[in-house]
């Protein structure tokens, strides 16, 4: 059987082709970062037991059993309950120090009012969230009204975003927990180590700090506290002094604001009370962060 010139020519095209040189493979994609195995600090850091139990007392102290939430402050923030950051953080605390039953009524009563958590303060107990984050509404969202009590919660929904959030301490902070949440350590070692040179040796005087007129905030304080303890680096013993230095010593709240000539200001309230016990719990030993990537 004779083959058609023209056909045989195809075949010799098609031939050619498929011996052509082929382009070389691409490289391997690079090993994902590892998820650090969470581990209690190597070295707990002693003498904070005392400030852990009266800051507990606080969070217990601020706990309405009728409406099963804790209020905001015991005066600026008195029949102001916040679902979100206020609720869910001490329900996170409680978990932590064995309060299970109080943790599991307050989170019931969380979820009757709808989402506890806003795609922002979840960093906190290891969750991965978006950055940079939303801004809020201030002073938060009102859910309902019972009785005298207002029920509110904080929503990071809008269309703007934090885009200077390395300006605040507690959000500079908060990015180093959330590289950490994420498996980057030396990126979290990295913000951390930019943002603790900026202390000045009484707090962080960052964009808040000018705004409010010489103020601190202590939120940026715990954060960068806790944040250090997770990533179990030295101690910053000057930053963990100031920190301290803003627990009330009648109720173990610890303050939310304050100057250089004056310790302390406004309130202790349940948000900041609460970052800087996982702080203290996490320097002591008491906590360990499990990040989402491995539960």
């Amino acid at each position: 059987m004779r083959w058609p010139t023209h056909f045989l020519s195809l075949l010799v095209v098609l031939f050619a082709a498929c011996t052509a040189v082929q382009p070389p493979p691409l490289p391997p994609l690079p090993a994902s970062t590892p998820v650090p195995v969470p581990t209690p600090v190597s070295t707990p850091v002693p003498g904070l037991q005392p400030a852990i139990d009266a800051g507990l007392s606080f969070l217990n102290n601020q706990y309405n059993r009728d409406l099963g939430l804790l209020q905001e402050s015991p005066n600026i923030g008195a029949q102001r309950y916040f679902i979100t950051n206020d609720n869910v953080l001490a329900a996170y605390v409680f978990e932590q120090t064995g309060q299970d039953d109080l943790a599991i009524d307050i989170r019931e009563v969380m979820a009757r009012y709808g989402p506890s958590t806003n795609n922002f303060i979840e960093a906190a107990w290891g969750e991965v969230i978006p950055w940079p984050p939303k801004h809020f509404e201030d002073p938060g969202s009102l859910i309902t009204n019972v009785g005298e009590d207002q029920i509110l919660t904080i929503r990071h929904e809008g269309v703007g975003y934090f885009y200077d959030w390395s300006a605040y301490s507690n959000l500079a902070c908060m990015a180093v927990v959330n590289e950490y949440n994420q498996g980057y350590v030396e990126s979290a070692r990295r913000l951390y180590e930019i943002q603790m040179s900026t202390f000045d040796g009484r707090g962080f005087a960052d964009k808040a700090h000018d705004d409010r007129g010489d103020v601190y905030e202590t939120l940026g304080v715990a954060w960068c506290v806790y944040a250090g303890a997770l990533l179990q680096t030295p101690v910053h013993e000057t930053a963990l002094s100031a920190l301290l230095e803003q627990q009330d010593p009648a109720t173990g709240g610890f303050h939310t604001h304050y100057r250089a000539a004056e310790s302390r200001l406004a309130d202790p309230n349940v948000e900041t009370t609460s970052l800087a016990l996982l702080a203290l719990l996490t320097l002591s030993g008491q906590h360990v962060l499990v990040s989402a990537e491995v539960r």
